[in-house]
């Protein structure tokens, strides 16, 4: 028991002895005025049932498993908010069930509710809305849309003119990551920030009360966080990532989560990254992760990995690193939370020591699970190495061009698919089927004509002014509940490997180069990308008429099944601290080979070109360790991705990106 949960167990007798004083008072005073009510009996009356509430309360709160670094205000702040949206929960659940059994019918309401806003806009008198009764109406005066049709509307809109998309100006604006092109400024509603905001509290209630209800709503969790840097529009507006908080979220974060409020103002990630890990580790109870990106979490674990002796020290002595590039104001702030701690730091010396996989379970042994959108794959390194034992969750599908698309169903199933059903009150989905993506003026369907089995590219109008918008997003339906569709995230379209209309998409390719890979011998994935050879400088290999993929790999050892004298003996000898790399991978171009052969097997399409020689085989490069931190620092270098929004490049879209790793190759199918 905790020194916060013997303070609540106090507080506890205190206020019920105070009540019962009261009540026995009030007692005495009922019997002196023969059963008359008076203002003091009332008063005292009134005054002891408070006190017996907050005693119940207080008593709970003791109950619970408390992270130490609360204090006791954000204790009690952070009990009554979480249980405030409990009970705000079961009028959502209700809405959402009513919308899920009458899905078309919710739509027709969303989409004249988004027609009614902004009928008078410029853009809803060009469109008629006013006029537009219907859902199927709407798709025939509206075409499709990407973001070059509204481009011109939203730089006038960014330089101060007003009613051109939207009824009412913005308070922001989103900058995509620019994961598959030039990043996006898109305008941001309040009405689709308050969606994303209640989507996120609905879906960690859920996910606690549900799935984790072991989890105590006291555990801090542990927020991946960088400070964007600040950016504004011509006039004024803010601009950047839809992640980015407020003033006002910083202060509710800074109670929920375990890194302080100086923290959360940080914009170099190495420093935020190690902030974050820093004040997490002090704290043992902590239940649970929030990393918005699997890329995020997995790139955090790998400072840890690197920085855990000067992390334990600071534990140890109560200090801020210091060459950690800190302003003064901010050490102060930071230093003055920082409690000299040698037990925690020995228990954590001792865990590092037996290496780091299932790293995450041990040093935080109360840990339930961790949130964090898994976009490109690594989710299952995670699950293998530092997070084994520990399920990973989305919580909810989301974008910067659209707010909340929908909640995850299948909360918290260690390794299975991440399922969603519909939001329908705040965007009208259609779909245009996989076969027809690529024509030049595809047939949608909407949400009561879509099948299962089926692909489809997803279509959105939504609060933000953007309308039958194709963001880019392919999605699989597996399921109806009720009458709502249940899908699962397929792959990027603009992420397409496309050399002779084969049209091979990153999710068959992450699952080609895994399988692979699970078969090397004593070694786990890093990372991987892919280009097509007209990316390589001069078109690729002369010698060779037929396109082909290149494909870069990085490896390391691995270490999860070995016992703890074999990973210090690889310690000594790091795959960075040879001459050649390939002297410690028993890897032969054979292997490199089985990428080829288990694509055929994969895909039909792929196959067929490769049997009439209309594709070569793929080159296959393993490239040096850390190459990809360096192609993941040139990207965040030259896009308009922030940090927290970050996704590691699959597929490489310039010269430069490929060069950049033909520059660190070790060995190559050819």
């Amino acid at each position: 028991m905790s020194k916060l949960n013997i303070l609540f167990m106090t507080f506890s007798v205190v206020t019920l002895g105070i009540a019962t004083y009261l009540v026995s008072g009030m007692i005495g005073t009922i019997a002196g005025s023969n059963g008359k009510l008076t203002v003091q009996i009332v008063a005292s009356g009134s005054v002891s049932i408070v006190l017996l509430l907050i005693s119940a309360m207080f008593t709970h709160i003791a109950s619970l498993r408390i992270s130490t670094t609360h204090s006791v205000i954000s204790t009690i702040l952070v009990y009554l908010v979480m249980y405030a949206y409990q009970l705000k929960r079961i009028y959502t659940d209700k809405r959402l069930k009513q919308s899920w059994k009458n899905p078309r019918k919710f739509q027709e309401r969303t989409l004249q509710k988004l027609l009614a806003e902004n009928k008078d806009t410029e853009y809803g008198k060009r469109y008629d809305f006013g006029s537009t009764s219907s859902m199927a109406l709407f798709r025939e005066k509206h075409p499709l849309t990407t973001y070059e049709h509204y481009a011109g509307d939203i730089d006038r809109m960014t330089k101060g003119e007003c009613n051109v998309i939207l009824k009412r100006k913005p308070p922001r604006y989103g900058l995509t990551s620019g994961s598959t092109g030039k990043g996006k400024v898109i305008p941001i509603s309040k009405e689709s920030d308050v969606t994303l905001f209640e989507g996120i509290m609905y879906s960690m209630a859920v996910l606690r009360k549900d799935v984790f209800p072991q989890r105590s709503v006291l555990q801090k969790g542990l927020l991946f966080y960088t400070e964007p840097t600040p950016r504004v529009t011509p006039d004024g507006t803010s601009l950047g990532p839809v992640s980015r908080m407020d003033a006002d979220k910083k202060l509710f974060c800074a109670m929920v989560y375990s890194p302080p409020l100086a923290s959360l103002n940080e914009t170099d990630p190495v420093v935020a990254t190690y902030l974050d890990l820093l004040f997490s580790l002090k704290d043992r109870n902590l239940g649970y992760v929030m990393g918005r990106l699997t890329t995020a979490v997995f790139s955090a674990l790998r400072h840890l990995e690197k920085d855990w002796r000067k992390m334990v020290y600071d534990i140890e002595h109560g200090t801020i690193n210091s060459e950690l590039k800190v302003s003064e104001d901010a050490r102060t702030a930071l230093e003055a939370t920082m409690v000299p701690d040698k037990r925690r730091a020995d228990e954590l010396r001792h865990e590092f020591e037996k290496g780091f996989c299932g790293i995450m379970r041990r040093v935080w042994p109360y840990m339930h699970y961790i949130v964090a959108v898994d976009a490109t794959g690594y989710g299952d390194i995670l699950a293998e190495g530092y997070a084994k034992g520990i399920p990973i969750y989305s919580g909810f599908y989301s974008s910067t061009e659209l707010p909340i698309i929908g909640y995850e169903l299948n909360q918290g199933q260690l390794g299975g698919s991440h399922r969603y059903a519909f939001l329908l009150t705040s965007t009208v989905y259609e779909f245009i089927p996989e076969e027809d993506m690529f024509v030049q003026e595809p047939k949608t369907l909407f949400i009561d004509e879509i099948e299962v089995g089926k692909v489809y590219e997803l279509v959105g109008s939504c609060v933000n002014g953007l309308y039958r918008f194709r963001f880019g997003d392919v999605i699989k339906v597996v399921d109806f509940l009720d009458n709502c569709p249940v899908i699962e995230f397929q792959y990027r379209s603009g992420l397409v490997l496309n050399v002779r209309a084969e049209k091979m998409d990153s999710a068959t390719l992450h699952n080609v180069i895994t399988k692979v890979i699970s078969h090397w011998p004593k070694v786990t994935l890093v990372d991987y990308a892919c280009a097509e050879n007209c990316m390589l400088d001069g078109g690729g290999d002369q010698n060779e008429v037929n396109p082909y993929y290149v494909i870069f790999i990085e490896v390391d050892r691995d270490t999860c099944d070995q016992s703890i004298d074999e990973v210090d003996s690889a310690g000594d000898q790091g795959i960075d601290e040879v001459d050649s790399p390939r002297e410690l991978l028993d890897i032969s171009k054979q292997h490199l080979g089985m990428v080829d052969e288990v694509l055929c097997k994969t895909s039909f399409t792929y196959n067929s070109f490769r049997e009439k020689a209309e594709i070569a085989p793929p080159r296959v490069y393993l490239v040096k360790p850390g190459s990809f931190d360096k192609l993941n620092e040139f990207v965040m270098n030259n896009t308009t991705a922030s940090h927290n929004q970050f996704k590691n490049p699959r597929k490489l879209r310039s010269p430069e990106m490929v060069g950049l790793m033909m520059r660190n190759t070790i060995e190559c199918l050819e």
